[in-house]
């Protein structure tokens, strides 16, 4: 595993951190309109895994008519891919109307490192 610099919870995003949600919030669709207004005051929640980059999200208590309405399951989904070909996915999970973490599933046999858009191309799933 590879070393980690110190975080906190409540500490603002890193920069792909950043970009990731961004693309993971993105699109036309009315239904994400919630999500990008949690984006807007969310902060970095800690590690989701001890051998991941994955990471949760902390975002205040809000009114219940402002949550996000979605029956499960990821929220979102960015496919990582390389000359073609899909390499792994990238989630947004959101539980109890609420932003919860991002996730990196890697179908490779590294998946401790989030991609970014210098390395990969990152697509959202529709």
């Amino acid at each position: 595993m590879k070393a980690r610099r110190q975080r906190m919870a409540g500490d603002p995003f890193t920069s792909l951190e950043r970009v990731l949600l961004e693309l993971l919030c993105g699109g036309d669709d009315p239904h994400r309109v919630p999500v990008r207004e949690q984006l807007r005051s969310a902060r970095w929640g800690g590690y989701e895994f001890e051998d991941c980059d994955c990471f949760r999200l902390s975002v205040a208590e809000l009114p219940p008519s402002t949550r996000i309405h979605h029956e499960g399951g990821p929220f979102s989904v960015l496919e990582v891919r390389r000359r073609g070909e899909c390499l792994g996915l990238v989630e947004l999970w959101v539980i109890d109307g609420y932003l919860h973490s991002v996730n990196y599933m890697s179908l490779a046999d590294d998946h401790d490192t989030l991609p970014g858009p210098a390395e990969f191309d990152l697509q959202l799933v529709d």
